[in-house]
């Protein structure tokens, strides 16, 4: 059996030409009835819904659906950049499908959904409270329009319910135009720099229309939270996103689309979603909690494996295990809430602060430290981004929550020895790639990046977030002339802490090359600078034979600092490191993120030469390269534009 994602013709134009396709997308029926009110995030290329504009949605039999858009942030020329949609849906059969594209258009006129006869409330304990007052509180809703309204209720929970100051409620309340209540409740004990902060313990339960969810939790660790969304009506119609459209938006990177998942992959994930575990709140939900653990890990890269089997395929089983997973990502121990700011703690207001043990005493660490025995152990180097495709895909914004504050410890997890004591133009009070392990950089520069990306232009945490990316890209680039000058004409790696003196492994400047060529994509010309400046290395490793440097070595597992390519193929010659003409020092998946370095190059920058070294490695014969490979782990499945594994043109779905 296998899973396919169902994106077949190219939009062809009156001439005969490939125009620029429509932003596709297929709906899945659930059995819903006809007026159902799904909602979704969805990212959009700059132009294709102007400033101004509504949002028109057109199934592929010509019929228009009523749609709302709430634009969430902009691109440069004010057209949406990521927005919530909103749509009302046909009658649908269950796993039945329509094709859908989306475009501007006016905005379906209608009255904003109002509560009614609804009932939202929270108790715990003796402490109860109306979640529908979200709707009277806030001035700025998530979603406002006729066929949604969402809005957020965020309050502190009385120390007599829970046992700690640290506890807060933070519910996401939506009204839909189908007549239905959706509630994202989430209890985050996360609030840190105030006295009276630690484990909480409380039985909390919610009411929805009459319906009682009850939770006992025993310990609840500080700087961690869980939530659930829960509705009062069927799952309406899921969306199957196009990849390539998101790709093109410079939201995700480029998969190969036409990849068949492995059915015995997405089964596993069903069997594991189906035991009793994954519905208990904190369940790691196979979230790999001890993060130091090297190896090929399914977590590890530009997205998770679910992740990645969710955008290839639409896949229903992959799509709910990467959201259980970005559920489970609120009870990892790194989430830091600063009351006085209204956002996650920043270098701006603590900048001598580490959340490491070793900080000390507030301003140098946290007020009450991390408790030794939550589970988990966070590491940079080895950090998964759990939560940005989830955000991208759902629009749920407790996932940005979880987002956000992931990218706030990725630098004060750091000592202000190594990131800089003060906030400055180059990085200095956030700078994540001095010093580090290249894999560490890779990875929290990734998170500053996404999480920059995907907050709204009005979100209290994007200036900092923002302005961390752009001075550690800025920081890269002031670089560039030193490093150059180091590394002669092999130039182009990453300068780290490698633990083996005098070489350095290929692959962790892959991981980083992965960041690059998103955030150079996005539209940062200090981030192209430098993948192309990478380029050198990254490319040219599979093209130095003539000066002695087999392109077998390209993608082994450490390649020795030197300041030629001659001088590289025979130290690693000499120290047993090489390749020579086969693969004894690539058994791992050392050739994928090699190839998917190469297709970013090559799809980014449009270098020839990143596209012929990606065509000859794909045929090599190297270990796990083959498209079965790619099937069962499609975490660094990544093509260049219109390019897949077995050499045939992508195709999109027709309007």
């Amino acid at each position: 059996m296998i899973a396919r994602r169902a994106f077949g013709a190219v939009l062809v134009g009156a001439s005969g030409a490939q125009a620029q396709p429509p932003c596709g997308m297929l709906l899945e029926g659930t059995g819903a009835p006809a007026g159902s009110i799904t909602v979704f995030g969805q990212a959009f290329r700059p132009g294709e819904i102007p400033a101004g504009a509504g949002l028109s949605a057109r199934l592929a039999d010509g019929r228009v659906l009523p749609a709302q858009i709430d634009v969430k942030n902009r691109h440069a020329d004010g057209s949406a950049r990521l927005a919530v949609v909103a749509l009302a849906c046909p009658a649908m059969a269950r796993g039945a499908r329509l094709g859908l594209v989306l475009g501007a258009g006016a905005a379906t006129p209608g009255a904003v959904p109002a509560p009614g006869m609804h009932q939202a409330v929270l108790e715990l304990g003796a402490w109860r409270v109306d979640l529908l007052a979200a709707f009277r509180a806030v001035a700025r809703p998530w979603q406002q329009g006729p066929l949604a309204v969402q809005a957020r209720l965020a309050v502190a929970v009385p120390t007599q319910a829970a046992g700690v100051a640290s506890l807060r409620l933070v519910a996401d309340v939506a009204l839909r135009a189908d007549g239905t209540l959706w509630v994202d409740a989430w209890l985050r004990n996360d609030i840190a720099m105030r006295p009276g902060g630690g484990e909480a313990r409380y039985t909390a339960r919610l009411l929805l229309d009459g319906v009682a969810h009850e939770t006992a939790i025993a310990r609840h660790h500080q700087y961690t939270g869980w939530g659930r969304l829960r509705g009062t009506g069927p799952a309406p119609p899921r969306v199957r996103h196009d990849a390539g459209q998101l790709a093109d938006a410079a939201a995700v990177a480029r998969y190969d689309v036409t990849t068949i998942i492995d059915e015995a992959l997405l089964a596993r994930m069903a069997q594991a979603m189906a035991a009793p575990d994954w519905a208990t709140p904190f369940s790691p939900r196979h979230i790999t909690q001890d993060m130091h653990r090297p190896g090929g890990r399914a977590d590890i890269g530009p997205a998770t494996m679910p992740q990645a089997a969710w955008l290839i395929s639409g896949d229903a089983r992959a799509a709910a295990f990467a959201i259980g997973q970005a559920e489970a990502a609120g009870g990892i121990p790194w989430h830091y809430w600063d009351p006085a700011a209204g956002t996650w703690l920043d270098t701006n207001r603590w900048p001598r602060l580490w959340s490491d043990g070793r900080g000390g005493a507030p301003p140098g660490g946290l007020l009450q430290p991390i408790a030794a025995d939550t589970g988990w152990a966070c590491d940079s180097a080895h950090q998964p981004d759990l939560c940005f495709v989830p955000f991208l895909l759902t629009g749920r914004r407790a996932f940005l929550d979880n987002l956000q504050a992931q990218a706030s410890w990725c630098v004060i997890g750091q000592s202000p020895r190594v990131r800089g004591a003060a906030p400055g133009p180059l990085g200095e009070g956030a700078n994540v790639v001095r010093g580090a392990q290249v894999r560490g950089a890779a990875w929290s520069l990734r998170q500053l990046e996404n999480a920059a990306w995907a907050s709204p232009d009005d979100d209290l945490a994007r200036p900092w977030l923002r302005a961390s990316a752009d001075g550690n890209w800025a920081w890269i680039q002031s670089m560039i002339p030193t490093w150059t000058a180091q590394q002669g004409d092999a130039h182009g790696w990453i300068p780290g802490e490698y633990g083996t003196p005098g070489v350095l492994p290929p692959w962790q400047q892959d991981y980083f090359a992965s960041t690059a060529a998103i955030a150079a994509r996005r539209g940062d010309a200090r981030a192209r600078a430098v993948l192309g400046w990478m380029a050198n290395f990254l490319v040219g490793r599979f093209q130095a034979e003539a000066h002695g440097f087999s392109r077998h070595d390209g993608a082994a597992y450490l390649i020795a600092q030197r300041n030629s390519w001659a001088a590289i193929g025979q130290a690693m010659r000499a120290a047993g490191l090489s390749n020579g003409t086969g693969w004894s020092k690539s058994e791992g998946d050392y050739a994928q993120l090699a190839m998917a370095s190469l297709a970013a190059i090559a799809d980014t920058l449009g270098l020839p030469a990143a596209r012929d070294g990606l065509a000859w490695l794909a045929h090599a014969g190297a270990p796990f390269t083959r498209a079965q490979d790619f099937a069962r782990d499609p975490v660094m499945n990544i093509v260049p534009r219109r390019a897949t594994r077995c050499g045939a043109t992508v195709g999109r779905v027709r309007g």
